[in-house]
């Protein structure tokens, strides 16, 4: 009820009226992503541009957010200005790589609209379109986060196992990993480096990167088999760097060797 009243008091508002897009939403009804999503196209009359495709790949999810802000606006003139910049901002590498790393991490639509609605929200009269520091600025506030604050209560092995996952993405930018190379790569460290790490049994290390996955900090690629070695499953890492390092910074008594493993070039490898 709140929320309508603000919405209703913001629509008597003619500047507000007339350049803003509402879209309601009932969490009974609209249940999951595709449910809402053809809502969201109803409602916006983007039923002619989504039809009945289903929302798998970034490229499509990309398209639909153009399609979506493109929308035309009373001002003539001000809508072709806005889809000038969405364009540009659309061909913009820094914007591209912002969008391919939160569809990595999540492609849920209700994530995509809250990082839209981060950077729209940074639109003024003296700030009339969205920039690419406010997308990058709003990708920094949907991840500071949770996850970040999840690190921070992880073990001393947990954390190490995040680290080694850090330099396989280096490595192999950003390829698919399994549990053995995550290993392969602790062992080096423990081997070459570390003085205040005790090299765990290998169940002990599995058991460890299974609490990550279930604390979705890493995902596997693909559906897992029956028939698969756990040790061979593919997985994805769901932090990035920036992230890793921000929360290293905040890790509580984090060990010195450990905290210098993390910002090591790759050449000991």
């Amino acid at each position: 009820m709140l929320i309508n009243h603000a919405l209703k008091e913001l629509m008597e508002v003619e500047d507000v009226s007339e350049n803003v897009l509402q879209v309601h939403l009932n969490g009974l009804l609209q249940i999951n992503d595709k449910i809402a999503l053809k809502e969201i196209t109803r409602q916006l009359n983007l039923e002619n541009v989504v039809g009945d495709k289903v929302f798998g790949s970034f490229a499509e999810n990309l398209s639909f957010i153009l399609e979506a802000l493109k929308k035309e606006f009373p001002d003539k003139l001000f809508a072709e200005k806005w889809n000038e910049n969405v364009q540009c901002l659309s061909e913009d590498k820094s914007v591209q790589e912002v969008l391919q790393k939160h569809f990595n991490i999540s492609k849920s639509l209700r994530s995509l609209h809250m990082l839209l609605m981060l950077a729209l929200s940074r639109v003024t009269t003296s700030h009339p379109f969205i920039t690419a520091a406010d997308l990058m600025e709003a990708n920094q506030l949907c991840s500071m986060d949770s996850k970040a604050n999840i690190v921070h209560g992880l073990s001393v092995l947990e954390i190490c196992l995040i680290i080694a996952m850090k330099h396989l993405n280096d490595i192999y930018e950003e390829e698919p990993f399994n549990f053995q190379m995550v290993y392969n790569e602790f062992q080096k460290f423990v081997q070459r480096k570390a003085h205040s790490v005790y090299n765990f049994e290998k169940p002990v290390v599995m058991k460890a990167f299974e609490h990550l996955q279930q604390l979705e900090l890493i995902r596997p690629v693909e559906r897992t088999s029956v028939n698969a070695q756990r040790e061979y499953q593919l997985m994805k890492l769901l932090l990035d760097n920036t992230q890793i390092m921000n929360a290293l910074q905040k890790y509580p008594n984090c060990p010195t060797d450990v905290r210098q493993w993390a910002t090591s070039s790759l050449s000991w490898l």
